[in-house]
Order: C-alpha cells, then structure tokens, then sequence
C-alpha cells in the first residue's frame, strides 16, 4: 500500500521517516507546492518524494499531519477504499472555540470522518510527541514497545493501521469507535502519555 502525507512539519516528517524505514513508499505534501518540500525529502530514504495535496489523497492511505483548523482547505472527498489516518489534535486557542467539541458532545475524528464523507478514518499518532517518536520505534525488538491509541468506526481500516504501526515499531491499544477517542484528543488522559499497553489502559481509567 501506498501512504500519502498531508503535511510536511513535525508530524509529518517524522511518519514519513518512519514509514521510508520499514520501506514504505510515501508520498509527502504541504499547500505550499512541490518544490518547496526540497529540504524536506532530502533528510528522507528514496521510498519518499514530494507531491501535491491532490497527489496525497490519492493513496491508499491518507496521513492528516496538519492543524485542525486547516480541515477546510482539504479534500471533500476520497477514494472509498482509502483508509485516512487522523493525527491532527484541536486546540481551541488555535483552531477556534467549537462548544460540541469541547463538551464532548462530538470527537474532532468525527468530524473528519464527515468531511471526507467515509467511515474508514482511523484516529492515530497524535497523542506522542513527535520530537520523540522516532526515539521510541523499536521495529527489530517485538517487547517493550511503547503503545500507539487507536480509533475506528471500520475494523478492517483499523487492522491495516495497527499492521503498519507494529511494523514501525510500536504496539497498539484500540480504544473502539470514533466516538470513544475522547481519551486521545488534546484534551485527553493519553495526550503526550507514552507508556506500554497495559499502562496506556490504565491511563484511559484515570
């Protein structure tokens, strides 16, 4: 499968270095056009190049590494086989005051799932830090791993993320539906929490 990166900072750059490791091939975008990512697929392996927004949400798998607030500007509509990985997090100093969301009456990963008009969205890697993820892949050793939160509303969606996340490195907690990712998002119990799956679980009970 392919994987298309929406997003070229810190989230973004750090999956697609994960993911060029275990041979992925990845396809890299931000707004700003494809020359300007220059610097950006440089620090990265052959399996990553530059593309276009466009190009990203083509792939098999769609990586959100942008600001919440930036939903707008994307895509409304994907392939239906396309699984979208949401890493995005909303913070309301940044991406406006949403009183659903911040009453919990609606996760932000419903609401990309409603734009993209899909259920194969899958919440995923924003609850670590980034300056740190890559420190804490351990792909060649399967004991010890630091555990990945997940979300879903299609299980078959949420089976190849929990695939690609073992094999960068990290096992994986699946917290169920869409609408229980309440304890991953910014606002959350696992929020910048890493630990291994057992704590990760006894952290969404606090």
């Amino acid at each position: 499968m392919t994987i298309g990166i929406i997003g070229s900072g810190n989230v973004g750059r750090a999956l697609g270095q994960l993911f060029s490791h275990v041979g992925e091939q990845v396809i890299i975008s931000h707004r700003h056009g494809v020359a300007s990512l220059a610097p950006v697929i440089a620090e990265m392996r052959s399996t990553v190049e530059a593309g276009t927004v466009a190009d990203a949400a083509k792939q098999d798998i769609v990586v959100l590494a942008v600001p919440f607030n930036a939903l707008p500007e994307l895509p409304t509509s994907v392939d239906p086989k396309t699984i979208i990985i949401d890493a995005t997090n909303y913070y309301p100093s940044r991406d406006g005051d949403q009183p659903a969301l911040a009453a919990h009456q609606v996760t932000s990963s419903e609401l990309i799932a409603k734009h993209f008009g899909t259920k194969k969205v899958v919440k995923a890697f924003n609850t670590i830090a980034m300056t740190k993820i890559r420190s804490l892949a351990k792909p060649s050793q399967p004991a010890g791993r630091i555990a990945i939160p997940i979300a879903g509303d299609d299980n078959a969606a949420k089976q190849t993320v929990t695939t690609l996340i073992k094999r960068i490195g990290f096992d994986v907690v699946d917290l169920g539906s869409l609408s229980d990712s309440y304890p991953a998002q910014a606002d959350g119990p696992l929020f910048l929490f890493a630990g291994d799956a057992d704590q990760v679980r006894a952290q969404v009970q606090h």
